[in-house]
């Protein structure tokens, strides 16, 4: 018997795991309906793995801990997930003959279902306590049961001393490895995030404006279309630096990046460069750029930015290049790109420019 145990312990944390993959993010009781519903339907098909693994205790009766997953499910994803396991687990029972018992199985199942899906959504508390308690009420309607099905006294008592300290252990094991498996996946999209994200802003970072410019320069090539790169930054942001100090500065910068990130089109990639200075990949020849680029341009000189309980109004100058019309590769473009908008700072800021090769020899 405690074999089984074991097994079905072994299966449960491999389970978790697997059913972890499908997800690229985790599943809380705020996740999309249909996502609480499939994290249910895998838990129900790992219940039902379970069951072939189980142990036969006599008279058709098979015991497992195929209520586990229901119950780690119903904490993360409340009813749709606890009803779809549950569903899922007492239709996988009539797999295993004995028509009576499956259907008492399948009916404790919908019982077990509904329970924890309503308790989960109500007892806000840490994953053991709640997945405790979880624990308890389905185990109520195991041994409920499993009364049912055995009419032998002494193996009923027998099964149940040992199934309710182990089921308590393995849902206490399962639940904490799922909690562990949850953190580890957070972690690592945090660290993903933090790889190419700009702790400040919330745009891209430079290295992940290498990595797309390139991908997007490929892909322009091979579909015989624009793209033009869009570098700005903020006009005399030393002043700005030197008036509120760096905090000031940093609100600024953060305040911009929300702006900027709320209007760059879908067509759109906007980074943060470093400092004050910003990039945009657009797929799109120059008109289009340009246009967009003045948008841009407008909507930050008239946007008012709060700093120290304060009304701060900032410019930006803006320098654009276009492939292929006027550079053939990155190098060209990110170079013809900085020398317009060096331009725009030469011809007195708050403006847009667009690369000329006669910028070339004045710089």
């Amino acid at each position: 018997m405690f074999k089984q145990f074991i097994a079905n312990s072994g299966i449960l944390i491999a389970g978790f795991y697997l059913i972890s993959k499908f997800f690229p993010s985790n599943i809380h009781q705020q996740s999309p309906v249909h996502m609480r519903l499939l994290a249910g339907a895998f838990c129900g098909l790992l219940s039902i793995v379970l069951m072939f693994f189980s142990i036969p205790l006599g008279h058709g009766v098979i015991s497992d801990l195929r209520h586990v997953p229901l119950v780690v499910v119903s904490y993360y994803g409340g009813m749709p997930s606890a009803l779809a396991a549950g569903i899922i687990m007492g239709t996988g029972r009539f797999l295993f003959g004995n028509p009576f018992a499956s259907i008492v199985s399948f009916f404790t199942s919908l019982a077990i279902a509904i329970g924890c899906g309503w308790i989960s959504q109500r007892m806000k508390r840490h994953i053991t306590i709640t997945t405790f308690w979880l624990n308890v009420y389905s185990m109520c309607f195991v041994s409920l049961a499993l009364f049912i099905n055995m009419p032998d006294a002494h193996t009923y008592t027998q099964t149940l001393v040992v199934f309710w300290p182990i089921s308590i252990v393995a849902t206490y094991v399962a639940a904490n490895i799922c909690k562990d498996i949850r953190q580890s996946k957070d972690m690592l999209q945090h660290y993903k995030q933090w790889a190419t994200t700009d702790f400040l802003t919330g745009l891209y970072n430079v290295r992940q404006f290498h990595t797309l410019f390139g991908q997007h320069l490929e892909q322009a090539k091979e579909e015989n279309s624009c793209l033009s790169l869009i570098l700005f930054d903020i006009d005399r942001f030393k002043l700005i630096n030197d008036t509120y100090g760096h905090d000031g500065g940093d609100v600024i910068l953060r305040d911009l990046g929300e702006l900027v990130r709320s209007l760059v089109s879908k067509d759109g990639i906007a980074f943060r460069n470093g400092g004050e200075e910003f990039s945009i990949l657009l797929s799109s020849c120059e008109h289009e750029a340009v246009t967009f680029a003045e948008h841009i341009r407008t909507t930050i000189e008239r946007h008012p930015f709060f700093v120290q309980q304060q009304t701060v109004h900032i410019t930006i100058s803006i320098g654009i290049s276009v492939f292929p019309t006027l550079a053939t590769n990155e190098s060209e473009l990110f170079k013809q790109a900085d020398i317009a908008l060096y331009e725009a700072k030469q011809q007195g800021r708050n403006r847009t420019i667009v690369y000329k090769k006669e910028y070339l020899h004045e710089t």
